[in-house]
This record gives C-alpha cells, structure tokens and sequence, in this order.
C-alpha cells in the first residue's frame, strides 16, 4: 500500500476483501478512516469496525498466531503479516467486519465506493450543491467543519465541505 492516498488505499481494500469474499480486514489506522467507518457502520455498509491497540492487539496477534500455525491457508499468515506491518510507531490496526446480504457471501451491502477528491484534486461541495449519489440511494461522505457525515446529515445541519467519496 502506497502513503500517498491512505484513504484510497482503505477503500481498495475493503472492496478487494470483498471480492475474495472474506469476513474481516485489517487496515493502518488515522483519524480520518475512523470517521470514515463510523459513517459506514452508522449507514449499514459494514457491520462493524474496531481499533486493536494494547491488549486488543496482542489478544488479536496471540489469535491469528495460532491460526497461521494450524491452518494451510496461506490466508491466515496474510492477516498476521498484516497485523504486524500495521503496528508501526504511533499507528495501530484498524479491523473491519464487512457485511453481506446473504450467508454465501455472494450479494455485500457495499456495492462499490469511489474516492472522490483526491490529492492532486480537491472537490468542495456547498450546501446547495451537494451531490446526490444514486437519485438518494446512495451517500456521499463529506467533511465539515462539524465532523465527517453523510451528504444527508450535511444538507440537513446547512454545512458544505469536501466530498471524500461515493458509496451506494
């Protein structure tokens, strides 16, 4: 993963984890992703979300440890290298239980998510302004001075800001 978007490169990972149907992903955390997921879990688009630090982490690595020891997947020693790489200085693993619709993981509630102002690209967006994703059926994130929300939650508090992304 590249430190040039760390945003994008969560996005590209939560819908690679969903392609290869899997129930969770870790991902280094900042402020910005939290906000970023408790919007999405707040929204119904993951089940849920948490930051392993101290004796979350090493429950979580003890965990994993074991797993990668007893199982051939080669699945199990990605997730622990990635907890690993993750937990660096002040950063700290963030992991995501993703959501599906149905029990054979075919149909998630996260169709798909586009980061929309990006680094070399700022898109600001007015109150009046404010796109609508998908006629209403989707959300668009958007940071304001009041914090990260949806394009709904903007529009109703009269706040404009940076549109971070689509998500339907």
């Amino acid at each position: 993963m590249s430190a040039v978007d760390p945003i994008a490169d969560m996005f590209s990972a939560i819908k690679n984890a969903i392609m290869r149907r899997d129930d969770f992903l870790y991902v280094p955390s900042s402020k910005m992703k939290e906000r970023i997921l408790e919007v999405l879990k707040r929204e119904g688009f993951i089940q849920d979300w948490e930051a392993l630090k101290g004796e979350k982490y090493e429950e979580e690595f003890k965990k994993m440890k074991e797993l990668a020891e007893k199982s051939p997947n080669p699945k199990m020693r990605r997730y622990l290298q990635q907890l690993i790489d993750y937990n660096k200085g002040t950063q700290y693993p963030l992991k995501i239980y993703l959501k599906y619709l149905d029990p054979k993981k075919r149909r998630s509630a996260l169709t798909n998510i586009v980061r929309v102002s990006k680094g070399g690209r700022r898109v600001y967006a007015g109150v009046r302004t404010m796109p609508y994703v998908k006629r209403g059926l989707g959300i668009a994130i958007v940071s304001t001075d009041a914090g990260v929300m949806t394009d709904h939650e903007a529009r109703k508090l009269r706040k404009g800001g940076e549109v971070i992304a689509f998500v339907w």
